[in-house]
C-alpha cells in the first residue's frame, strides 16, 4: 500500500480473503490502538512492515504492552510492543529480530530473574505489562 490509500481499503482486502471473517466485524489495532479506516497509513506515522492486528473483541484485560531490554549492549535496548496475553513470547522474539535486522535472538530469557522459554505466554507468567493503550 502507499502511505496515502485509505485503511479501509487493507481492510476490505483483509475481509475478502478471510471469509470467515464477517465483513466490519472486529477491531483493527496498530500499536494496541484502535485504527480508523478513513485515515491513511501516514496518519498513524507507518513504516514498511509494520503489524496491524485484527481483533474479534477489544478488552483492555486481552493486552499486554511489554518491554524488552538487552543489558549487555553498550546502549541498554528498549523495544515495546503491545500483543495479546495469549500470544507467544516467539511472537515478540520474532518482532525484536525483525527491528532489528538479525536472523534470530539468541540468549537466555528471563522475566523476574527466572529463566522463561519463548513458548510461555503473557497469561501464563503472569505478566503486567507498562499498561494498556
Amino acid at each position: 500500500m502507499r502511505a496515502t490509500d485509505r485503511l479501509q481499503e487493507l481492510m476490505d482486502c483483509y475481509y475478502g480473503m478471510v471469509p470467515v471473517v464477517p465483513g466490519g466485524e472486529g477491531v483493527f489495532l496498530y500499536q494496541g490502538k484502535r485504527v480508523e479506516g478513513k485515515r491513511t497509513l501516514a496518519d498513524y506515522k507507518m513504516k514498511n512492515g509494520d503489524q496491524i492486528d485484527l481483533c474479534s473483541e477489544m478488552k483492555p484485560n486481552m493486552f499486554v504492552t511489554l518491554q524488552v531490554k538487552d543489558p549487555l549492549r553498550a546502549q541498554t535496548l528498549h523495544l515495546v510492543r503491545t500483543m495479546r496475553r495469549t500470544d507467544r513470547l516467539k511472537d515478540l522474539l520474532d518482532f525484536c529480530c525483525a527491528i532489528l535486522d538479525v536472523p534470530a535472538i539468541r540468549g537466555r530469557f528471563a522475566f523476574r530473574g527466572k529463566q522463561i522459554t519463548v513458548e510461555e505466554t503473557p497469561k501464563r507468567l503472569p505478566m503486567e505489562g507498562l499498561g494498556y493503550r
